[in-house]
């Protein structure tokens, strides 16, 4: 965990010794901006929205179930030291439980979270965004999406995300940061700030384990958001700004060149 936290600082930390070598000022072109408006609030809704996408979908999964009584959490425990847990917390009902779960995440989301997720975006979202501007939503979502994917991969391979499976996790991984970055680009482009984009992280970052809780069954390759049924989700989720950007706005974010925003 301190290293994870440290290592998420660092694409900041590298787009400010960028910015000093090319002679620019530090922040510049970064979109840093605190002008709150309504993407700020939206950006820390749709992890949820994702979380919870993404568990309906693992249950449409041959072997995968729904439970209530936290066993899929807790799973990858000794059963002794499962049934321990698990009886200390079934004190609580599951539905208060699941509320101080998503109250937890969403200030986590919007305050310290969101401090480390912002040294990721600065980078990403700030930096990298700004160097592709010239290129359209795509091919800046895929470039953008494989540097940040494979910039995962120690983590990847110290066990986050895919225990059961670190090397063919470092693939999934990276095609998961692909189809994260149209729906982080389009926040940043909508709010004019780089800020949601670390509000959305950090509420990812919070939330996205909470879909695990409740199912039994299948692999860290197959449930939750970051298995097969998060990718569909995240494919649901970047068509569903697209409708919202072509049919609703018609601003056409998705097919013009960045720099026009």
């Amino acid at each position: 965990m301190i290293f994870a936290a440290g290592y998420m600082l660092l694409p900041a930390f590298c787009a400010i010794i960028l910015q000093t070598i090319h002679r620019e000022k530090p922040f510049k072109n970064l979109r840093v901006s605190f002008h709150l408006n309504v993407w700020f609030i939206v950006a820390g809704i749709v992890p949820v929205i994702i979380a919870f996408m993404a568990m309906g979908i693992s249950l449409l999964f041959p072997n995968i179930s729904f439970s209530a009584n936290y066993k899929g959490m807790f799973s990858a425990l000794p059963a002794d030291k499962a049934a321990d847990v698990i009886q200390q917390l079934s004190k609580f009902p599951p539905i208060v439980f699941l509320f101080l779960e998503l109250i937890l995440a969403i200030f986590a989301g919007y305050t310290i979270n969101a401090i480390f997720g912002l040294g990721e975006e600065l980078g990403w979202r700030g930096y990298l965004l700004s160097t592709l501007k010239n290129k359209k939503m795509l091919p800046t979502s895929l470039i953008i999406g494989i540097v940040w994917g494979v910039w995962h991969f120690p983590l990847i391979l110290l066990g986050h995300n895919y225990p059961q499976h670190p090397y063919v996790g470092v693939a999934m991984m990276i095609v998961m940061c692909i189809l994260l970055t149209p729906t982080m680009i389009y926040l940043v482009i909508k709010s004019k700030s780089v800020i949601p984009a670390a509000i959305f992280h950090g509420t990812f970052n919070a939330i996205y384990r909470i879909s695990d809780l409740y199912l039994v069954g299948g692999n860290d390759l197959t449930t939750g958001v970051t298995g097969v049924a998060g990718m569909v989700t995240l494919l649901l989720v970047n068509f569903g700004f697209c409708f919202y950007d072509r049919y609703i706005t018609k601003e056409n974010v998705f097919t013009k060149v960045i720099g026009e925003y």
